[in-house]
């Protein structure tokens, strides 16, 4: 069958085990852990540890799916290239599919990017000398979007090199908050160990699957990674069993310190878990000081990978000209998509400067998150079924099997985040399909004028 591959990626080879593994690591390690566990511990006390690490577990079965597609086609925008490469026969599906896929993939980050800026002011004034900062919510949040666009148009070295030095920061805090509230907890605070329903256990689970999400950056930058038939494997699942270790046992931590009664708003455990942990053990200067700066640096490390991957996936796209051309220019310098790049950080500062970032979380969870999953899950079927002519280096476990479990764990991720604005999903849904109407138009009228021309 003809496929939408017209060219060869040409851009240098140059991010290795390391460099992805915590790319993607840095990427998922972000405000989640330093606030979500305060809801999880309230809905259904210590069983949100189970949650936690259900929720890894089950996002494994997804990224199983996508490692396969990657090895296929290790190319820079993945997520947008395994629709237009394994769905079906008819080129304008699977064209269209990859424009849905790559647009939607993108605006999830836009507002993952917008959330994590918000929450800036909100950590940097928890230091008590800077409480004042907190007012200042607008501001420090395009400070943050500015300075995490200065740094992707530096290229993916130099974003590689800073995440590297401030994902190994984050972890470092992370290991003493498990270290401390293990060592110093105790057995009894986990009693009773379930204190609410079936149904905020699965709204835990979906809680704790959002922060989960980041190692889509591996397959978005398949393109530059050495070795991707190794590399890109051992990436993605490998980060998120990092994540998953790191997750579940900060969780553990504070529920060890932490009683379940603890758990009513306006305790210090509901502004902020992580400190309630520390605190509780004695270490209130690493509360106060410490635990601030490493949400700070997560958060940042969140927004890097955002930028890269959702950039490269929309320069993808105007490579095969689902997009507009213009977002396919990269540096010669860098290789990196700034246009793209701009594009993204430019939205991301309208939303926070809009003050729209909780609409967003809507947005980001159903047509950001939901969305991309289901079609690329389907490309995964597609591959199995339309290109017995690829054949990638990693099989995932299970086959059609795991495909099956991938969508019933995503049917739960969308049940359970409990979704209350369907209409403005939709909404935007319609929006991104009338845009690809356009840009097929725009296209076919182009095409027809080259011909007119050269004859």
């Amino acid at each position: 069958m003809q496929t939408d591959r017209d060219k060869t990626d040409t851009l240098p080879r140059t991010v290795g085990l390391r460099d992805l593994l915590l790319l993607s690591t840095g990427g998922m390690i972000g405000s989640a852990v330093f606030f979500f566990p305060a809801f999880t511990g309230q809905w259904v006390g210590p069983a949100s540890i189970i949650a936690w690490l259900a929720a890894g577990v089950g996002m494994v079965s997804i990224a199983l799916c996508y490692t396969e597609l990657a090895t296929a086609f290790p190319e820079s925008g993945g997520p947008a290239v395994f629709p237009a490469e394994t769905l079906g026969p008819n080129p304008l599906i699977r064209r269209f599919f990859s424009y849905l896929e790559g647009t939607s993939y993108a605006l999830g980050w836009v507002f993952g990017v917008a959330v994590s800026a918000w929450y800036v002011a909100n950590y940097l004034g928890s230091i008590p000398a800077l409480s004042g900062v907190r007012g200042h919510t607008v501001l420090f949040g395009l400070l943050s979007i500015a300075a995490s666009l200065f740094i992707t148009l530096l290229g993916i070295d130099v974003t590689k090199r800073t995440n590297l030095v401030l994902t190994a920061l984050i972890l470092a805090v992370l290991t003493v908050v498990a270290a401390v509230g293990i060592s110093n907890g105790t057995p009894e605070n986990m009693t009773p160990f379930f204190t609410g329903s079936s149904t905020q256990f699965f709204a835990s689970i979906g809680v704790a699957i959002t922060g989960y999400g980041a190692w889509t950056v591996v397959p978005a930058a398949a393109g530059e990674v050495e070795n991707p038939s190794r590399t890109i494997p051992r990436a993605i699942v490998g980060s998120l069993v990092l994540t998953t270790v790191f997750y579940t046992s900060v969780v553990l931590a504070l529920h060890l310190t932490v009683p379940p009664s603890a758990f009513e708003n306006g305790n210090l455990v509901m502004i902020a878990p992580l400190s309630a942990v520390t605190t509780n053990a004695g270490f209130p200067l690493f509360a106060n000081y410490a635990l601030p700066l490493a949400a700070l640096v997560a958060i940042f490390t969140t927004m890097l990978v955002g930028m890269t991957g959702s950039a490269r996936v929309l320069c993808s796209l105007a490579e095969r000209g689902t997009f507009p051309t213009a977002f396919a220019a990269t540096s010669d310098r860098t290789n990196a998509p700034y246009v793209a790049l701009c594009a993204i950080a430019i939205a991301a500062a309208a939303v926070v400067v809009g003050k729209q970032v909780l609409g967003g979380i809507v947005l980001a969870a159903l047509v950001g998150t939901v969305l991309p999953y289901a079609i690329n899950i389907a490309s995964f079927v597609g591959l199995r079924v339309y290109r017995r002519d690829v054949t990638p280096t990693f099989y995932a476990p299970g086959g059609l099997v795991t495909a099956a479990i991938a969508l019933g764990f995503l049917s739960l991720l969308a049940t359970a985040l409990s979704v209350d604005h369907p209409v403005i999903a939709a909404f935007t849904v319609v929006v991104l399909l009338v845009g690809f109407v356009v840009q097929y138009i725009y296209n076919d009228m182009t095409t027809a004028s080259d011909h007119s021309n050269a004859d």
